[in-house]
């Protein structure tokens, strides 16, 4: 095995929970929040108090896996690539 296929693995492994938890942020976030919005704009123009008691369900069930997506981000952003030993300076050949 060579030395640079843990460092691609570890690579993968980071961009995928970066990724992966970018997403989430993005879709379950966005979507709750728009929701949200949508249950709060119908909750205070309607005149039936029941309504405002949906304005917790986006924020629960797009809050948590948004939540979920900035925990896998702050792990993916949290493996650190290794560093690599500095590298020699190149030698110069002797003069003549």
């Amino acid at each position: 095995m060579s030395h640079t296929e843990p460092d691609l693995v570890r690579g993968f492994f980071r961009f995928a929970l970066i990724t992966v938890g970018v997403l989430m942020m993005l879709l379950c976030g966005g979507c709750g929040a728009l929701f949200f919005i949508g249950f709060l704009i119908s909750g205070l123009s309607s005149s039936n108090h029941e309504d405002v008691s949906m304005v917790i369900m986006p924020i629960v069930l797009g809050g948590v896996p948004a939540l979920i997506g900035f925990g896998l981000f702050a792990a993916g952003r949290a493996i650190r690539r290794p560093t690599s030993p500095p590298k020699p300076p190149p030698s110069v050949p002797p003069p003549g």
